[in-house]
C-alpha cells in the first residue's frame, strides 16, 4: 500500500513543503535552474513501514500522514542511519509537531500604523503567487503547451507549499489591520478571504464553482501601493 494522495496533501501543506528537522526549513521544492522545480523533499516514516526498518515494530508502521515527516534527503538518511535509539519516535513526533506550529505561527502578523505600510506587505505576497500561478499554474503557458506533462505534480505540491501559506499570510495581514481600511475596502478584502480558504480546501478535495481570485482585491491593494 503506498501513501495516499490525501496524506501527502496534508503532510506537506501543514509543513508548508519544508523540512521539518530542527533548525532545518530547507526548501523542498527548489529551484535548482531558472525553467523549473525538483522535488528533493522526502515523506518519512516515523515508524518504519517494515519492521525490520528504523524505528520498526511488529506489523510495521502506516503510510498515514500521523506517521509521516517531511524531510530533505540529508537529514532523511540521518536519521534513518543512526545507530537504534539516538533519534526515537517521540523525538521525531515532537519535531513534527513543533514544524507545524512554527508554520502556524508565521501567519500571525505584526500591526502596521499606515494603510499604504499594509498595502505593500500584502503586495510582495501577491506577486510571489501570482509569479508561482503564471509558472506552473493550470494555466501556465507550460500546461497548456504539453497538457500531458507533469507539471500538475509540481503544482499540487507547490500551492500547498508556497501558495496556501502565503494567502494565509495576506488574511493575517488583513485580519490584524482590518480597521484600516475602509468599509467597501474590507468587503473586497473578505472577497480575497473566501476565495483563498475556498482554495486551500480545494487542494484536498474537489469543491466545484470554486471562487477565482477577485481582481478587484489587487485594485485596492494597487491604489495604495502605485497611486500617490
Amino acid at each position: 500500500m503506498s501513501i495516499g494522495d490525501k496524506d501527502i496533501k496534508k503532510l506537506w501543506g501543514l509543513a508548508a513543503g519544508r523540512c521539518s528537522f530542527p533548525n532545518c526549513g530547507v526548501d523542498c521544492i527548489p529551484y535548482l535552474d531558472e525553467d523549473s522545480p525538483t522535488i528533493i523533499g522526502e515523506m518519512a516514516h516515523i515508524i518504519a513501514k517494515k519492521p525490520g526498518g528504523p524505528r520498526g515494530v511488529s506489523g510495521g508502521g502506516s503510510d498515514s500522514y500521523e506517521n509521516l515527516i517531511l524531510l530533505c534527503p540529508t537529514h532523511h538518511t540521518m536519521i534513518d542511519k543512526a545507530p537504534m535509539g539516538v533519534y526515537s519516535v517521540e523525538l521525531i513526533k515532537d519535531w513534527k509537531r513543533q514544524h507545524e506550529e512554527k508554520v502556524n505561527k508565521f501567519m500571525y502578523t505584526i500591526r502596521y500604523s499606515s494603510i499604504d505600510d499594509v498595502a505593500r506587505a500584502i503586495k510582495r505576497v501577491l506577486l510571489k503567487n501570482h509569479k508561482v500561478w503564471q509558472e506552473f499554474g493550470p494555466e501556465s503557458i507550460r500546461a497548456k503547451e504539453n497538457p500531458i506533462s507533469n507539471i500538475s505534480k509540481y503544482w499540487d505540491l507547490i500551492k500547498l507549499s508556497i501558495i496556501v501559506p502565503n494567502n494565509k499570510k495576506i488574511i493575517s495581514l488583513i485580519e490584524g489591520n482590518e480597521d484600516i481600511f475602509g468599509i467597501d475596502e474590507y468587503a473586497v478584502c473578505i472577497d480575497f478571504i473566501v476565495h483563498a480558504e475556498l482554495f486551500e480546501r480545494s487542494c484536498y478535495t474537489t469543491i466545484e464553482n470554486t471562487k477565482r481570485f477577485p481582481q478587484k482585491f489587487t485594485e485596492v491593494i494597487d491604489k495604495y501601493v502605485y497611486e500617490k
